[in-house]
């Protein structure tokens, strides 16, 4: 119903309770008919407003829900933007630290393969040592040779000696001379002897230090033959670790352009809903501005519809 229809209505009614009891004879039945219709439509209306009302409070409520549910998932963002932020950083930590971890496993390498090389020389020194102490060895049999066939010489001289000694004893006057010679040929004979056998007990103890030294330097050898081993699989342990650094770089270097992607969509997600936000805060204060219209359309109506009902009844009377 128009605004200037209900007021024209209004103003015939306020004329019609100004008229004097003596002339409401006079009303014609259609105005009294046209009133009561006027007066169901106006019921109608009223029902329809209420329903109107009844739905715009629904949708008004239902729009502030939904802007308090879109405010958590703000806040829900927020908070998701902050963690990624947070694992961003952490992985460029930890990225940072792998980095370090690599060059300490090339530096580890390269002192491995230092460390064998220095192995590998002084495995060739023991080598050469160990050719040398056996050389030596031999030798020192063969001078151990020389001195059994001095002392063999020395023991038969001894011998010659005495019977030299013997058959001068038996000479008598004309043996005397040739008994001196025979006495100090005896003498160098045990002076032979025992510088032999002195020199027989240093080349012993000397051999025995030699092969103590070659039994040494054989242990020393089988020590750098293990620790060669050792190295080598520290080396493919250390190989190991690299690749497996290089794998996990590769997978950082990833998960960050993964990160990074999903930090660009979720600005979009965080400004597409705050706008959706915004959208809400207009929509809901819209609806409760319809909502109070409606309100103030419905006390409107039904205040007409009270003038209505008394009019209708007093020209009913």
């Amino acid at each position: 119903m128009s605004l200037f229809k209900k007021q024209s209505i209004q103003e015939n009614i306020s004329h019609k309770e100004n008229i004097p009891k003596k002339n409401e004879a006079k009303i014609p039945q259609d105005l009294l008919l046209e009133i009561s219709s006027l007066k169901n439509t106006n019921d109608d209306i009223t029902t329809s407003i209420g329903r109107i009302s009844n739905s715009v409070n629904t949708l008004s409520e239902a729009t502030v829900r939904q802007s308090e549910e879109i405010n958590s998932t703000t806040n829900i963002l927020r908070d998701f933007n902050e963690n990624m932020e947070s694992l961003a950083y952490n992985i460029t930590n930890v990225q940072d630290k792998i980095i370090d971890t690599e060059e300490a496993s090339t530096e580890g390498l390269d002192n491995i393969e230092k460390l064998d090389n220095s192995l590998n020389d002084l495995k060739s020194a023991f080598s050469i040592s160990s050719s040398t102490v056996n050389d030596l060895v031999e030798k020192l049999e063969s001078v151990n040779s020389i001195t059994d066939s001095i002392n063999k010489i020395a023991v038969q001289t001894n011998l010659l000696s005495l019977n030299a000694a013997i058959e001068a004893a038996r000479a008598g006057e004309a043996g005397r001379g040739f008994s001196v010679v025979a006495g100090e040929v005896r003498k160098l004979a045990e002076n032979s002897k025992q510088a032999v056998q002195s020199i027989s007990n240093i080349l012993n103890d000397i051999k025995e230090d030699i092969l103590k030294a070659s039994n040494a330097m054989t242990s020393g050898n089988e020590a750098i033959n293990i620790q060669q081993n050792s190295l080598v699989e520290t080396k493919y342990s250390f190989l190991n670790i690299k690749n497996s650094i290089v794998a996990v770089t590769n997978e950082i270097n990833d998960c960050i352009e993964n990160l990074a992607m999903a930090s660009s969509q979720k600005d979009s997600a965080i400004e597409s809903v705050e706008k959706a936000n915004s959208i809400s805060h207009e929509y809901t204060a819209l609806t409760q501005e319809i909502a109070a219209s409606m309100e103030v359309q419905n006390s409107s109506v039904d205040n007409f519809n009270k003038t209505l009902s008394s009019l209708v009844t007093k020209l009913s009377e």
